[in-house]
Order: C-alpha cells, then sequence, then structure tokens
C-alpha cells in the first residue's frame, strides 16, 4: 500500500452527483478529490431532463454561464402533451412557471456531466478515473480509505468526509451497512434513442414537446433530443421509452429495433417510422431508499440514497439538489462552525434532504402506478375519466407543473447555499 496526500472531502462516484458536488466545493476552497471505478465518463444519455429548480440552484452557486451553457446545449420544452386513450392530447404548459427557466431542458446526462465537469475543472478539481473504492475506516477524526488505482496498487487516502456519490449499487452504502429499503416494479421498461417520423397525420406536432401515451396496450413516452441535422418538422433524433402490457416475445433478451417499432406503434396508436438507435436497452425500474443520509462521517448522496421511477424526471434533479446542500454544509462544518457546532451542522443536510426524497418517491410512485402501470378495469377508469379530469384542470395542471419543476424545494434551500458562498 501507498500513502496519498490527505483531503478534506473524498467524493465517490462522478456522475452528475458527485460532479456537483465537487464543482461547489472546488468553488467555496474545501480540498476535494474524486474518484471513480470507470475507466471514463458515460457517453450514454441515460436521464434526460433538467428542471428550472435545479437550474436557478445551479444559477445560485455558479453563476448564470453554467444554465446558459447548458441551455444552448438542450433542448428546451415548454409544453407536455397527455394523450390518454383516444381522445385528444391535453397540453400542460411550463411557460407560465415563475422562473426564468420555464421550461423542462431536455439534455442528455452525458453532456450534464461534461458541463459540470467542466465546471469543476474550472476550480482545479478533476476527476481520478479507473480508482476504485475498496474499504473505509472511520475513526474520531477523519476516514481512513482503501483506492485501487489503475495499476492495481491500493493507496491510503486520509479525508475528514467521505461522500458516496457513487450510484444504485454504491459501493459507500454498502461499506457503511446501511439498507436500501424497497423493490422492483412490475413489467419490462425498453429505451431506445432513435430517429422517428410520425407519421404524415402528425407532421405539425413538431419537435418542441414532451408527449406521454397511455392506452391500453401500454404507455409511452417522447421526448425530443437537440440535433441540429433535423428540420423542425418531419424525422427527428428522439428519446422513447415504451412500457407494453404485453411481455416482449423473449422476456428478459435484448430488445431489437424491429420489436421496438411493433411495440411503440401498438402502445401509440400511430404509424411510427423509426429509423437508426443509437441505444437500444431494456431494464427494470426499482423504487428504493436509505433511512439515514449520514454515518458519522460518511455522507450517501443522489442515486446512492435513493432511487425510482424516471415519470417526472425527478431523479438527476433530485441528487444535483442533494450535492449543493451537501457542499453548503460541508464547508460550513469545515471553515465556520465551531468544533461543539459541526454535528449540529452535517445533521442539517439530512433534515433537509431527507424529506425531499421521500416526497419524489411518494410522487413518482403515484405516477407510476396510476399514470404508466395501471391496468383493467381500473386502467380502462383512469384514462377515461380520472386523468383527464386531473390534467384537465388548470389549477391542478399548474400545481403539478410547479411540483416537478422543484422550484419550490430549490427556493427553500437557497439561503443554504448562498450562506456558503460568503
Amino acid at each position: 500500500m501507498t500513502k496519498d496526500r490527505d483531503v478534506e472531502v473524498l467524493v465517490v462516484g462522478a456522475g452528475p452527483t458527485g460532479l456537483a458536488l465537487a464543482a461547489m466545493l472546488g468553488r467555496t476552497g474545501i480540498a476535494v478529490r474524486v474518484i471513480d471505478k470507470a475507466a471514463e465518463r458515460s457517453r450514454k444519455s441515460k436521464a434526460l431532463g433538467v428542471h428550472a429548480g435545479t437550474l436557478e440552484a445551479l444559477s445560485d452557486v455558479f453563476g448564470l454561464g453554467l444554465p446558459a451553457r447548458m441551455v444552448s446545449t438542450g433542448q428546451p420544452v415548454r409544453t407536455v402533451h397527455f394523450h390518454l386513450g383516444r381522445r385528444r392530447p391535453i397540453a400542460v404548459d411550463l411557460g407560465g412557471l415563475p422562473s426564468p427557466y420555464n421550461f423542462v431542458l431536455v439534455l442528455p446526462q452525458g453532456e450534464t456531466e461534461r458541463l459540470l465537469a467542466e465546471q469543476a475543472a474550472a476550480f482545479d478539481v478533476a476527476v481520478d478515473w479507473k480508482h476504485e473504492l475498496t474499504g473505509l475506516r472511520q475513526d474520531r477524526d477523519g476516514v481512513q480509505c482503501e483506492v485501487r488505482r489503475p495499476d492495481g496498487a491500493v493507496e491510503l487516502v486520509r479525508a475528514a468526509y467521505v461522500v458516496g456519490c457513487d450510484g444504485a449499487h454504491s459501493v459507500v452504502r454498502r461499506q457503511v451497512g446501511a439498507q436500501f429499503a424497497g423493490g422492483a416494479y412490475p413489467g419490462t421498461f425498453l429505451l431506445a434513442d432513435v430517429t422517428l417520423d410520425w407519421g404524415p397525420g402528425q407532421a405539425h406536432w413538431g419537435h418542441d414537446s414532451v408527449r406521454f401515451f397511455s392506452t391500453e396496450a401500454g404507455a409511452m413516452a417522447f421526448f425530443p433530443l437537440k440535433d441540429p441535422a433535423h428540420a423542425a418538422v418531419g424525422p427527428t433524433l428522439c428519446r422513447l421509452v415504451v412500457i407494453p402490457k404485453e411481455e416482449p416475445p423473449v422476456p428478459g433478451a435484448e430488445i431489437d429495433l424491429a420489436t421496438f417499432a411493433t411495440l411503440a406503434r401498438a402502445v401509440s396508436g400511430l404509424p411510427l417510422a423509426l429509423g437508426e438507435a443509437t441505444w437500444l436497452t431494456r431494464f427494470t425500474i426499482h423504487h428504493r431508499m436509505v433511512k439515514r443520509l449520514r454515518h458519522g462521517r460518511v455522507f450517501l448522496a443522489g442515486d446512492a440514497a435513493h432511487i425510482h421511477s424516471p415519470a417526472g424526471g425527478q431523479g438527476m434533479n433530485t441528487g444535483i439538489q442533494d450535492a449543493l446542500n451537501l457542499g453548503a454544509r460541508l464547508t460550513e462544518a469545515l471553515r465556520r462552525a465551531a468544533p461543539d457546532k459541526v454535528d449540529a451542522v452535517l445533521d442539517r443536510y439530512a433534515g433537509d434532504r431527507l424529506p425531499v426524497a421521500r416526497g419524489v418517491l411518494r410522487g413518482t410512485d403515484l405516477i407510476s402506478r396510476v399514470g404508466l402501470l395501471a391496468d383493467g378495469w381500473w386502467g380502462r377508469l383512469l384514462r377515461r375519466h380520472i386523468l383527464p379530469l386531473v390534467i384537465g384542470s388548470p389549477f391542478l395542471r399548474r400545481r403539478i407543473a410547479l411540483t416537478l419543476s422543484q422550484l419550490p424545494v430549490s427556493r427553500q434551500e437557497r439561503p443554504v447555499r448562498l450562506r456558503a458562498l460568503d
């Protein structure tokens, strides 16, 4: 074993949560190191939506430049259309959100990570790729970490605090013995990043809205991806997620484009024409959460602490806002708080963010069970009567849009972020 430099905070995981935390700690002058066992940053699109509350939170910490770069890279969407059975679609307008970011930004996760990594690099914080945490041991003054390097050697890293931002299969979470209670949703979720032509009857739809379909055959979501190669109408690059009521022909096998296209047409009831797919996969959705975000000097954030349905695009946004809150608390603990106040300062992270995570879990679970997975007579009742009433109410539409934007939570925590920058 070799002894490496001491750091104030070791961040494990270089996804959106870990990079946002690293960038904030760099911004506030904390000595931070980021490690990730992957060979390099993922290029897959994964999570897509960045909400107004997250963009406002990032602008609080890093100024207007980072959100502006994100918006110019992605596709701002101000309208969400709901297709319930064979009814006319119901439009939900996001343009009324009380924010300069009155839209949902469709931005592939790989691009979000690239921009956050560039922001961290501006504060001389880089990611040590191919570095894997293999063990940690806490004492009263810090955390002794074992990190396997690319050459196989194990180095000892001494940190005042460790943060697990290493996703659903978190090593940090396992090291502290935290339970990840929950389960999996039934059914198969199919995903494709693909070129799509709606067909002649829908050519006027364009590419500037998100669309959700809920029919007897299943559910489908459409997200437009920014693609300068395509015109405002006609074929577009998009993310399609299909949840068919009928299992694909070979359960558990990899999906092929022809089968995906057949299922997408069956669910939507439209003569969709699908072109080349840059990503095609199937997956299972879990809903799980830890009971504690703090274990002494070790913290959990983002998917390492809570995972849920992608309905509403809440996961990555919740993780980034976890990171900015924790970054503020760690800055206060390391730079300002009296020794006898440090524990109280750090406990406020869980006090702030655990209720948020519980609320997101409940909300996405409700959306999934009602809007995506409901079947039989209950599903028909929802599609034909209940959901049209709910989404058709202007008051409820505004309430739903505001909640999904995460603006209320972001603004409630704004003083915490700003205080760390004083």
